[in-house]
């Protein structure tokens, strides 16, 4: 019998079996194999469930549906809980875990009303999504045994207020602690070697994180819209990272990582070259930056979601406007784009709503998707010669937009790129693509 053949069948009552059965028995609540060193499925009428000592593994999907269960007693035999164990349980609100060294993928996943859990010694690893979307979970201590915790194991716990990792962890892993709302405070242990992306990345609470010397590489978004963070643990002599109070850079100074959401106007140091991905995403305070010469690249949403940002200066030496990096600035009202810049990538000011003019410089080639999606107050946009692409959806929702100037290099132009422009009139040569796709959309056109 495969994993979950018997998962969500909330009707399930009676396992029908003969005590002879060469293969499997049953205890009444659960089917098991002959031997009853594994447990395969179980009735979804069981409320509190002790798993008979003597079974070594908790077969994939074994509870899933089982709605009516709200305690379960794992015993010290169990040396497997299988992907999928004991996930979607909604009822479950206590878990004892005597045995298992090994807690599988997704196991107790989005058992949403589970309060506590007990881990013992001896669990040496919690896989991906163990307790993913466990949102009732409040508090839980991982034994010093644990040496690997997957990725996203605990994302979406959004009542976890505090959580202690065990000094063997080498790596908090991408998502390890995402969504985790009510986090206040995170001690990374000394040992820790790298912090995944997104690893704590909308951990709204969170104001403090303690990054030991031991720390060599903090991927991008691993504190990404965490906007109550306000103090960064980090010692002056760490070997890889410094701050100057307000950012977070790698030792050389080259690299700004993360940056703490308290800053209102700020002045990026010289030295720096790159803006990770994310780093500012979140900062509602902040009300200006200014990016100095030297920086080549500014990275995926590094100031999204900065609603209060009202004018930036993006540097010579750019060459690409990133995904989403300034999504949802919606008081952003001016924004220079330096020449040398080939392209716009999708979202780049998406939701921008205050935004009334852009300048887009010669050399441009490429204008993503949603690239100016939601700008509402924008009025007129020239397209250089020199963009070949206009890509799908890049000025729906432009409502006050009247004018876009197509030149004659655009080579294609995707599908609904002006929806939702009521008064838009595209001017573009006579027989271009701009012309053509004028009359497709039945766009009023005006000849150049």
């Amino acid at each position: 019998i495969r994993g979950g053949a018997f998962q969500c069948c909330p009707a399930l009552k009676e396992l029908g079996i003969s005590s002879a059965h060469p293969y499997f028995k049953t205890d009444g609540p659960t089917l098991l194999t002959k031997d009853g060193k594994k447990l395969v499925a179980c009735l979804s009428s069981a409320k509190e469930y002790h798993i008979p000592e003597g079974v070594k593994v908790i077969g994939e999907s074994a509870f899933v549906g089982c709605d009516s269960l709200t305690s379960i007693v794992i015993p010290e035999s169990v040396e497997v809980i299988e992907d999928y164990a004991i996930a979607f349980c909604e009822s479950l609100t206590s878990v004892v875990i005597k045995g298992a060294p090994r807690i599988g993928n997704n196991a107790f996943y989005l058992c949403k009303s589970l309060k506590s859990i007990e881990i013992p010694e001896g669990v040496k690893v919690i896989e991906r999504h163990a307790f993913g979307g466990c949102e009732s979970l409040t508090s839980i201590v991982i034994p010093q045994s644990v040496t690997e915790i997957g990725e996203w194991a605990f994302a979406g716990c959004s009542s976890l207020k505090s959580a202690v990792i065990p000094e063997g962890v080498t790596e908090i892993q991408s998502g390890t602690f995402a969504g985790c709302d009510s986090l206040t405070s995170v001690v990374i242990p000394e040992g820790v070697k790298e912090i995944g992306k997104e690893a704590f990345a909308g951990c709204n609470s969170l104001i403090s994180v303690v990054i030991p010397d031991s720390v060599k590489k903090i991927g991008s978004t691993a504190l990404a819209a965490c906007p109550g963070l306000k103090e960064w643990g980090i010692s002056p002599n760490h070997p890889h990272f410094k701050s100057d109070g307000a950012v977070l850079l790698t030792k050389d100074g080259k690299k700004l990582v993360a940056c703490l959401c308290f800053a209102k106007e700020y002045q990026i140091p010289p030295g720096v070259e790159e803006i990770e991905s994310f780093s500012f995403c979140g900062c509602k305070s902040l009300t200006a930056v200014v990016i100095p010469e030297g920086v080549t690249k500014i990275g995926e949403f590094a100031f999204a979601g900065c609603e209060s940002l009202t004018t930036i200066a993006i540097p010579k030496g750019v060459t690409k406007i990133e995904a989403g990096m300034l999504w949802s600035c919606t008081a952003l009202k001016s924004v220079t784009i330096p020449k040398g810049v080939t392209t716009i990538e999708g979202g780049a000011f998406a939701s921008c709503k205050s935004l009334t003019s852009i300048d887009i410089p010669e050399g441009v080639t490429k204008i993503g998707s949603g690239a100016f999606e939601g700008c509402s107050s924008l009025k007129s946009v020239v397209i250089p010669e020199g963009v070949t692409i206009i890509r799908c959806f890049a000025f729906l929702g432009c409502e006050t937009l009247t004018t876009v100037e197509i030149p004659q290099s655009v080579k294609e132009m995707e599908w609904s790129i002006f929806e939702g422009c009521p008064n838009l009139t595209i001017c573009a040569p006579v027989w271009s693509i701009g012309e053509d796709y004028a009359k497709s959309y039945e766009i009023p056109f005006q000849a150049k």
